[in-house]
């Protein structure tokens, strides 16, 4: 297995008899320069060997927060905030900027390669060194003797999210106390002329591009309602730290932290990061931090300050125009104790935009694919409908 470098070793073990693979994402043109036949990994393993390693990292995303971890219970069980389990906000996050589905995915295509080439021996050359420890570790599972380089320990592998460091002890609580201990002024209606005291529609989005493409909706369903209309971005969410938010997110930030320490080094938490017998618990040695340090605080943050700016609103229903699952979980949980159906607006083809699934956590009264110009007289029944029941459920 060739992942770069000098040619001259390939060259010796090929006139013994070796074949030649060279490694995912390796350039191989200096092989063909020295005229030594090879075979890209993607070509031994094929379509399905590929398709496989994807499943395998979407696999490994989705089950990891389910395993037990600790006396018998899952990161799921273990880890809640406000009745919701934060691993409903970490999801994605888990999938994209961790190291565990990537380590996942290439034990998947180390195995796929040794069963479809069944070696007697291996030899790795070249290869970087967390993926010649997979490939080594899925030699040994296979039972096949490898020869290659041997490390004493490995630097885990940096996740792509930089873990903000917060504020400790006193100074925590010095800018906690210093918030402001009430509600910035709500923004102005979008759509004045509403009937007054009735409560608001809001629109919560993720960014303006989203505000401009559902502002037509948002202004057509006020008139057909007689509503007023407010519009916040994600953005202006920061507004409502109030002292409550930062006292409850310190809290959060506190329990995780003392959670973490726990977990770290628990049997069932390096049990947890393998695949198919190929374990890299070494090589995602900071996931756990990146999760429960650095997303797991933010999703904190975006409920407590939602919640703020519910309370303060009290809408009459909420669109989410926010297409990042992990982030639309926290702002549901925030409506749903506010009382406020909440309608999952989606603007993009379907597939690009991630749906929640039903086993995944708080769940919107209604999702609807938006599209401009669309007769928003039906989308008014169903949010009159939904008003009357929440009114009758209350």
């Amino acid at each position: 297995m060739w992942g770069g470098g000098s040619t001259g070793p390939v060259r010796a073990r090929h006139l013994e008899g070796a074949a030649v693979v060279g490694w995912e994402g390796t350039d191989t043109s200096a092989l063909e320069r020295a005229g030594l036949p090879f075979r890209p990994l993607a070509e031994v393993v094929g379509p399905d060997g590929l398709a496989a390693a994807e499943a395998a990292a979407r696999t490994f995303a989705r089950v990891w927060g389910r395993l037990p971890l600790r006396d018998g219970k899952s990161f799921r069980e273990l880890l809640s905030w406000r009745g919701m389990s934060l691993l409903f906000s970490a999801e994605s996050f888990i999938r994209t900027a961790t190291a565990g589905p990537a380590c996942a995915r290439k034990a998947e295509l180390a195995l796929r390669l040794l069963e479809e080439t069944r070696p007697a021996e291996l030899d790795i050359h070249g290869l970087d060194p967390p993926d010649a420890a997979l490939l080594s570790r899925a030699a040994n599972v296979r039972g096949i003797l490898h020869h290659g380089p041997r490390w004493a320990s490995l630097r885990p592998i940096p996740p792509t999210h930089v873990i903000p460091r917060h504020p400790r002890g006193r100074l925590r609580g010095l800018l906690a106390a210093l918030a402001p201990d009430v509600p910035p002024p709500l923004p102005a209606p979008a759509a004045p002329g509403a009937s007054g005291g009735a409560a608001p529609l809001l629109l919560l989005a993720e960014r303006g591009e989203a505000v401009s493409t559902a502002r037509p909706l948002l202004e057509a369903l006020a008139s057909e309602l007689a509503r007023p209309a407010l519009t916040v971005t994600m953005a202006d969410l920061g507004r409502w730290r109030t002292r409550r938010v930062r006292r409850a997110v310190a809290e959060a930030e506190a329990r995780l932290g003392e959670e973490w320490r726990r977990l770290r080094g628990q049997p069932g938490l390096v049990e947890s990061y393998s695949h198919r017998g190929v374990g890299f618990a070494d090589l995602a040695g900071r996931d756990l931090e990146a999760l429960m340090l650095g997303r797991l605080p933010q999703a904190v943050l975006l409920l407590e300050a939602a919640a703020e700016l519910l309370a303060a609103v009290r809408p009459m229903a909420v669109l989410l125009a926010v297409a990042g699952r992990d982030d639309r979980r926290p702002l549901l949980r925030a409506c749903a104790e506010s009382g406020a159906p909440a309608i999952v607006l989606r603007f993009s083809p379907e597939g690009e935009e991630e749906a929640d699934r039903a086993d995944g956590g708080p769940q919107p009264a209604l999702s609807l694919a938006w599209e401009p110009g669309s007769d928003p007289g039906v989308l008014a029944a169903r949010l009159r409908a939904l008003a009357r029941d929440t009114v009758e459920a209350r």
